[in-house]
C-alpha cells in the first residue's frame, strides 16, 4: 500500500520524514528541511517543520528574521521593533529590541533619544547631558563642551577669561556685550557697574 514499501518479510511503513506511492521498493526522503509523519503516501504530505523563534516561514523554509524585527515560535512572519528601536538579525522576543545610541547632542530616556536642553551638551551615546561650567550658555542640542560660551555682559560690566564681572569705581560701560569699561572723563567719579557716562559726577569738594 502507499505509504509502505515491500520487504523480503512484508510490507514496512515508511519511517518519519519520508514517503511511498504504491507497490514500492522503498521510501523516498522528504525534500530537505520538510518532514512528515510516519507512513505518508506523496510528497504532498511532506512540509516544512515549525521555525524556531528568531526566524519565519517562507515558501523555501525557514528564514532568520532581519534585523529590527523579532518572533516567536512557528511564527509565519517577524514583527518590526517599535518605533526608534533596534535589533539584531534573528531577534527571538520584543525584549531583543533596544533604543539606537543616541547621537552627540542627545541624550537616552526610557522613550528614547531626546536633545539635551540650552546650557548643556552631550556626546555619541549619553545617557544625560552635562550643564555647561558656571557662567556660560549654550544652545539646545550641543554636542561638546566647546559649544559652551559666557552670555554677553550686561551694561555696567564687561567681559573676562572668566565671565563678566562689574565696571570698576570710575568706570562705566553703556552697551550690552562689552569688552571693556570707559574710564569718566577728567576728574570725575562713578560708582561700581555704572552705565553710562551720565553716571559720572565731580565729587563734593572738602
Amino acid at each position: 500500500d502507499a505509504g509502505s514499501y515491500m520487504t523480503d518479510a512484508g510490507c514496512v511503513v515508511c519511517a518519519e520524514n519520508s514517503f511511498s506511492g504504491p507497490v514500492a521498493d522503498t521510501c523516498t526522503t522528504c525534500d530537505e528541511g520538510k518532514i512528515s509523519a510516519a507512513g505518508a503516501t506523496a510528497a504532498d504530505e511532506c512540509f516544512y517543520a515549525p521555525c524556531s523563534a528568531g526566524s519565519y516561514m517562507t515558501d523555501a523554509g525557514c528564514a532568520d528574521c532581519a534585523e529590527n524585527t523579532y518572533s516567536g515560535d512557528a511564527a509565519e512572519d517577524c514583527v518590526a521593533c517599535e518605533d526608534g528601536k533596534i535589533s539584531a538579525a534573528g531577534s527571538s522576543s520584543e525584549d531583543a529590541c533596544y533604543w539606537a545610541p543616541c547621537s552627540a547632542g542627545n541624550y537616552m530616556t526610557g522613550e528614547g533619544c531626546e536633545e539635551c536642553d540650552a546650557n548643556s551638551y552631550s556626546g555619541d551615546g549619553a545617557d544625560s547631558c552635562t550643564a555647561c561650567p558656571d557662567g556660560k550658555v549654550s544652545p539646545a542640542g550641543s554636542s561638546d563642551e566647546d559649544q559652551c560660551y559666557y552670555a554677553p555682559c550686561y551694561a555696567g560690566s564687561f567681559m573676562t577669561p572668566d565671565g563678566c564681572e562689574e565696571c570698576g569705581e570710575n568706570t562705566y560701560s553703556e552697551y550690552d556685550g562689552a569688552e571693556s569699561c570707559t574710564s569718566c572723563p577728567g576728574l570725575r567719579i562713578a560708582p561700581v557697574g555704572s552705565t553710562s557716562e551720565d553716571a559720572c559726577y565731580y565729587a563734593d569738594c572738602d
